[in-house]
């Protein structure tokens, strides 16, 4: 899709370079090598024409080929092209842009099928079902949870891959364009591959799988193919005719895609489709079933969460006695109780167990009964009455957090609640983004962290901290985790849970209250 900037976080809206399309247009066999101008085609999410504007110049010159005359191609234009988008302006760019390409061939006053509406409104658009021979195009990404809650609902009531959980609407353009599809229709669309790995695209990969329609994937993985987003993409193939469980795959950049292999679908785990040669599944499977997952082990855990880490976490403050001095970004300083921080590790930059990197978090919780419970507010005042007077003075800023949403628990306290407990002791600190496994023992318990994970382990942290560096877990999340820009790869817990760890005593090191044996 091509529209303007302004519109473009709005919409969920991301150009799609000529290579991409011609590559989609070629891989659905959209080519002036068959009568694609007898064909119905439609992009769903057009916007001002990037795929439409290809697909009208291929139509023309397979026309031409066949002898079509002018006349009769301008008719055959007005019954086998459509498209769709929710942008009134974007629809008329649209217009504009295949006039000028059908002008290139003397062919004028076109009425092209381009329709200014919600593509996803189900009411409208179910006459079109089952009526193209080929659906293309690059669906607007936008998480659900960003949508109006109104249009929210009126999706996940509509579109049953998007009835669960935190979803984007590019998974319910799949399900849209099935449904465009005629028996033997094809669709090509790229997209984020986050459906690939992540909850929200469970649901996908289950109908993919059922509706044996997958012909091809083509994974970009860390490779950037938009200039304008940092996007992570991946081309999909559909074939309605297909009924295989075989699909074929290629990974790389837009200049060097290369063929793996053909895949059998039913190989791949609905919790997370991991992209690569048969050999190698059986390789990353043997990993984790050679022992004990580490998840049956020991307890993953995220850090602290402010939502507003420029406010409560310093480097390297001023402490003198009873009063530490905290220097914000914009210059201004402020005088707070020493007492009320906590020593706080940034995981994402941890280096090694030595480096306590000299970061503090004001921290205004208490114990009670062995939880952290937030400060009432009059107790906060009166027992801590420098650092009350420094939330006071960023009060706006700690209202506006998380969308000015109201926070639950107070107004001082952090975004979240996750971690206020669990970040302390004794533990193994790992980034959540790295090149390859780091995973740090610290062994000081008054410390807290954010911005990373820890495994808290009742054995050798040591010992456990070994296997989780070897070359197993550097194979393994290779492949199993999301790539990133430079190759970088998650260590979220759900990438890292299911690593057999061997060679552990069991009397000492099970969790009693999940423990499996395999």
């Amino acid at each position: 899709m091509m529209k303007k900037i302004s519109n473009e976080k709005l919409n969920g809206i991301v150009y799609t370079p000529k290579r991409i399309v011609n590559l989609i247009l070629d891989n659905v066999n959209y080519t002036t090598e068959y009568n694609i101008h007898s064909k119905k085609i439609i992009d769903p999410s057009s916007g001002v024409g990037a795929f439409l504007v290809a697909v009208v110049d291929k139509f023309i010159n397979s026309a031409l080929k066949n002898n079509k005359t002018t006349n009769n191609i301008k008719s055959l234009l007005e019954s086998n092209i459509y498209g769709f988008d929710i942008d009134k302006e974007a629809v008329e760019n649209c217009r504009s842009n295949l006039n000028n390409v059908a002008k290139k061939y003397s062919i004028l006053d076109v009425n092209w099928n381009l329709l200014c509406i919600d593509s996803l409104n189900r009411e409208i658009v179910s006459k079109y079902f089952k009526k193209f021979d080929f659906v293309v195009g690059n669906p607007p990404y936008i998480r659900i949870q960003h949508l109006g809650k109104e249009r929210r609902g009126k999706i996940q009531r509509e579109w049953s891959l998007c009835q669960y959980g935190s979803t984007d609407i590019f998974i319910a353009f799949f399900e849209l364009g099935y449904n465009l599809l005629n028996d033997r229709g094809k669709l090509g669309y790229i997209t984020p591959n986050t459906f690939l790995k992540t909850k929200a695209g469970e649901s996908l990969r289950y109908f993919l799988k059922e509706s044996k329609s997958l012909k091809t994937l083509i994974d970009f993985e860390h490779y950037q193919v938009f200039d304008n987003a940092t996007t992570y993409s991946v081309i999909t193939i559909l074939d309605k005719y297909n009924n295989k469980d075989i699909f074929s795959l290629y990974k790389g950049d837009l200049d060097n895609i290369k063929y793996l292999e053909d895949v059998n679908i039913n190989n791949l785990n609905i919790d997370n489709w991991i992209l690569t040669s048969n050999e190698i599944l059986k390789k990353l499977k043997h990993i984790e079933t050679r022992g004990i997952h580490l998840s049956k082990i020991s307890d993953i855990h995220v850090g602290i969460t402010t939502l507003a880490d420029d406010y409560y976490i310093f480097k390297e403050p001023v402490i003198k006695a009873d009063i530490a001095t905290i220097r914000l970004k914009d210059g201004r300083e402020f005088n707070i109780e020493t007492s009320i921080l906590k020593p706080i590790i940034k995981a994402s930059v941890l280096k090694n167990s030595d480096d306590d990197q000299n970061r503090y978090v004001i921290f205004p919780y208490k114990k009670v009964k062995g939880e952290h419970k937030i400060m009432q507010e009059n107790e906060l005042k009166e027992s801590y009455p420098l650092t009350y007077k420094y939330f006071l003075s960023i009060k706006k800023v700690l209202l506006a957090r998380d969308k000015g949403k109201p926070n639950t628990v107070s107004w001082y306290a952090f975004g979240r609640s996750q971690g206020l407990d669990t970040s302390f002791g004794k533990k193994i600190l790992t980034s959540g983004m790295n090149l390859k496994p780091n995973f740090i023992v610290w062994e000081r318990e008054e410390y807290t962290f954010y911005a990373g994970y820890c495994i808290k382990f009742e054995g050798n942290l040591n010992w456990l901290a070994k296997q989780l560096n070897s070359s197993y877990m550097e194979f393994y999340i290779n492949y199993i985790s999301r790539k990133y820009q430079n190759n970088y790869k998650s260590f979220a817990k759900s990438f890292i849970e299911k690593f057999g760890v061997e060679n552990i005593d069991l009397k000492f090191h099970r969790k009693q209250h999940t423990f499996v044996d395999f």
